[in-house]
């Protein structure tokens, strides 16, 4: 019995079968390892999504957000007025950490990270009175996941081994004028998969999928 019901015509197997086998033999071969090729990716993509094991963590109020993170990574106390702080065992040779603070714009109009440009010197004042060691290696506006996005890049010296810095204010997207997003402090200890700055955050490790997978509200991305 014909699955498609006769009005609605053949279906697209039975349309391209005939021009498939009309085709030299070696198209065929290329077609079929293409087809199977499309075939296993989607096969991969669904079991990934099903396996995923990473750790889900969801923050409500005063802003909502949430991200994954890998093993690598455990969810602590947070210190201060954080909302959330993921750190790396206290045994890990080479610590990380990665936590959120709520933040709240001065009063502006304009680009929202226009605002945070003329912030950032006052930001980084305070950064070189609060962390030991601080170095300034640079800040402006990038951009993750179509959010906008003020960075600032810096070294320090924690427990006595050179850390580097990134230091990002990230707002919600689609708002013309938002008033609240979050600051997020990455910290990694200098090593072979840290070597500068400008691998925090961004080289394959810990800290790229929490900050990667950042997302504003509570979907899990």
């Amino acid at each position: 019995m014909p699955v498609v019901r006769p009005e609605f015509g053949p279906t697209l197997p039975e349309l391209l079968a005939p021009r498939v086998r009309s085709l030299p033999r070696a198209a065929q071969v290329v077609l079929a390892a293409l087809a199977a090729i499309v075939v296993v990716g989607l096969a991969m993509f669904v079991l990934r999504k099903e396996t995923d094991t990473r750790a889900h963590a969801v923050v409500r109020e005063p802003i909502a957000y949430n991200l994954v993170y890998p093993t690598a990574l455990h969810r602590v106390t947070p210190h201060g007025r954080e909302t959330l702080r993921l750190e790396t065992p206290a045994a890990a040779k080479d610590p990380q950490s990665f936590a959120v603070t709520p933040y709240t714009l001065p009063a502006y109009t304009g680009d929202p990270t226009g605002i945070l440009t003329l912030t950032s010197a006052n930001m980084i004042t305070r950064m070189r009175r609060t962390i030991p060691g601080f170095v300034w290696r640079g800040d402006g506006r990038v951009n993750y996941n179509r959010q906008p996005v003020y960075e600032i890049l810096f070294q320090a010296k924690i427990g006595g081994r050179t850390t580097y810095g990134r230091r990002t204010i990230l707002l919600p997207g689609g708002d013309a004028l938002p008033k609240e997003g979050v600051d997020i402090m990455m910290l990694a200890a200098r090593s072979e998969a840290i070597p500068r700055v400008d691998a925090v955050g961004s080289t394959a490790g810990a800290l790229k999928t929490a900050i990667r997978s950042f997302r504003f509200g509570t979907a899990r991305p």
